[in-house]
């Protein structure tokens, strides 16, 4: 279809990407996936963090069930991004039982006592191969920010960062991607412009970066100019590029990705009902409606899962009491680029970057 024939909404439908339904009823699950493909989605993230309860028991993963369902979505619609947190290690592994991908850590630490990198390679490699074979296109990796000094920090937790030294992120990270872009997924790099300063957990917490990131110098700028990375995730941060907005919703931090760092590639918010954004809204975004306008100002992708709120013992509990919330939100951008408080140009932009990876990855668009 020529791009200028695509309705608005279809256009915008597209730049969702939506996380699996957290059920187990394969039927239910599929009744619910056709509703968002009815609507043009983009997307979808197979799971959440790492965990997919159709395909899992007691933690372990199912492949072939795996595959069974990701090969079925194919057919439902062969344009998806099929994403998944894959980072390796514990936390984000879907294959974490399957095929050995240590965390990251790890493997920084063998680099640099000998520098060598054989064996993070043939990991990596083994790695993809079963994202392949499992039908994934997109990975929500590798980590590009670098941990605070003597590898302290949130960042540290799980051994999620490569490193409290650039140099050795960037040579880490720029093997993932090659890696993975060669064997059409797309890498994408995060948490844009950097977690690692932080203490505490943006999934609950909105924290402002410790000290301002060297970005010229950084893993993030060496992934886009010498890794040639397709997506950049950016994060619930505020930062020196922004101390009031956080940088998922902050349109100077995606100026500079665009113009400092001359990023052309798809830019990816993380998931947006993180507790760092209910914090930033101080409950004032109930319907979430708020940050998915201010979210689609400045970014091309738009990573959803469920709404969450906090119990009486602090925790946060996902609300999936009903599966409507993703037409609620199609509906908020779709009106504010009616009222002009969206142009309709970032719009077109952000859509025809995502076509230009669909077609890269050889997905039928329609």
């Amino acid at each position: 279809m020529n791009p200028l024939e695509v309705p608005l909404k279809r256009k915008i439908a597209q730049m969702f990407i939506v996380a699996t339904p957290p059920l187990k009823d394969q039927k239910k699950i599929f009744k619910i996936i056709e509703s968002y493909v009815d609507l043009g989605i983009g997307g979808l993230m197979i799971g959440i963090g790492g965990r997919f309860k159709f395909a899992q028991k007691e933690g372990v993963t199912n492949i072939k069930k795996l595959q069974t369902f990701v090969f079925k979505l194919k057919k439902l619609d062969p344009s998806l991004f099929l994403a998944i947190d894959g980072e390796g290690g514990y936390d984000f592994n879907l294959f974490e039982n399957i095929v050995s991908l240590r965390p990251a850590r790890e493997y920084g630490l063998l680099f640099e006592k000998d520098n060598s990198t054989q064996e993070f390679e043939k990991d990596v490699k083994n790695y993809i191969k079963i994202i392949r074979w499992g039908g994934i296109n997109m990975n929500f990796a590798p980590v590009l920010d670098v941990a605070q000094p003597h590898y302290k920090g949130y960042m540290s937790r799980s051994g999620r960062s490569f490193s409290d030294k650039s140099d050795t992120v960037k040579t880490l990270s720029s093997i993932f991607i090659r890696e993975m872009q060669k064997n059409d997924i797309i890498a994408t790099g995060k948490h844009f412009p950097g977690y690692g300063s932080l203490d505490e957990n943006p999934h609950f917490h909105l924290k402002h970066q410790k000290k301002e990131e060297d970005l010229m110098n950084s893993a993030f700028n060496h992934a886009i100019k010498k890794a040639g990375i397709h997506g950049i995730m950016n994060g619930h941060v505020l930062s020196f590029l922004d101390n009031k907005v956080p940088a998922t919703l902050s349109l100077n931090v995606e100026n500079y990705l665009r113009k400092n760092l001359s990023f052309n590639g798809l830019s990816i918010t993380d998931e947006l009902f993180m507790g760092a954004l209910n914090e930033y809204y101080k409950g004032l975004d109930k319907d979430s409606t708020k940050r998915i306008v201010e979210a689609a100002k400045c970014n091309d992708i738009l990573l959803v899962s469920y709404p969450k709120e906090q119990g009486p013992d602090g925790k946060l509990r996902k609300l999936i009491r009903k599966h409507d919330h993703f037409q609620k939100l199609l509906d908020a951008v779709y009106d504010a680029v009616l009222k002009g408080q969206i142009p309709k140009q970032k719009i077109n932009e952000s859509y025809e970057r995502i076509i230009r990876y669909k077609k890269l990855l050889k997905l039928t668009v329609f």
